[in-house]
């Protein structure tokens, strides 16, 4: 592990993932831990982990980002003391707050994805991996299908104050990059010893649109979901033709 990214969600963490893949390094973002590290990471979330737990998790990865892994920065320090520590923020409390509901909102109210976790076994360890990783940050679980949602702010900008602050005062100085996404390409490269690349710096899931491109065709675990959505859809349809059937047997007996 070359580089432990502590920014929480909606600090950029998408972008930071696209940006470090661009400059060469592997990222296991929160899709890729929950794809490989799902055991591992469910039983770190509920009974805790060891450094070494952490240092097989990793040990040829470059990188890790987003949930839950941004929170067990500092344990991942542990096992790899040498590691670069980023640090993404936004601008105030209130824009990251604002970010943070709305992305949550969209996840739990979501009418596609609470169909998709009662078809898909896949789908529901993602959501139970998903709402591990928001009790640990927030202490709430909002993501269940058909329920609604309730924010609160003032519990997301405490979460939010009181995790950058930890890193802050934690974190070694000379390993620590404060950032924000929208500085770009050279402060993070001067951190992290890379030259600048030519193409722009990426910007991804704007306004929490994830969820548009959740389930791209060439992701491992978006073909086992469609898979498994249409094999209970069949069962679905099999089971109503078999009901049909009786129920119209039944009557011609009647008749």
């Amino acid at each position: 592990m070359k580089i432990i990214v502590a920014g929480m969600p909606k600090t950029g963490t998408k972008s930071i993932t696209a940006a470090l893949r661009t400059l060469g390094y592997s990222v296991y973002d929160a899709e890729e831990n929950f794809d490989f590290c799902y055991d591992e990471w469910m039983k770190i979330m509920t009974v805790g982990g060891t450094p070494e737990d952490f240092k097989k998790m990793y040990e040829n990865v470059d990188a890790t980002c987003d949930v839950p892994a941004c929170y067990y920065w500092e344990e991942m320090l542990k096992a790899f003391p040498n590691a670069k520590i980023l640090l993404m923020v936004r601008d105030t409390e209130e824009e990251w707050c604002t970010s943070m509901h709305r992305q949550l909102q969209m996840l739990a109210n979501c009418g596609l994805y609470s169909t998709i976790s009662r078809l898909s076994p896949h789908c529901t360890r993602l959501q139970n991996f998903l709402n591990n990783g928001i009790r640990i940050a927030f202490g709430s679980v909002p993501i269940s299908p058909w329920h609604t949602y309730v924010p609160n702010e003032q519990s997301l900008k405490i979460a939010y104050r009181n995790h950058n602050a930890r890193v802050l005062q934690v974190a070694p100085k000379n390993q620590l990059l404060v950032y924000k996404c929208s500085q770009g390409w050279p402060s993070l490269c001067e951190f992290l010893g890379c030259q600048i690349p030519e193409e722009p710096f990426p910007h991804k899931n704007k306004k929490g649109e994830i969820l548009k491109n959740s389930l791209p065709d060439e992701k491992p675990g978006a073909r086992q979901i469609k898979r498994e959505i249409t094999m209970s859809l069949c069962a679905v349809a099999c089971g109503i033709g078999y009901i049909a059937y009786n129920a119209v047997m039944a009557s011609f007996m009647f008749c």
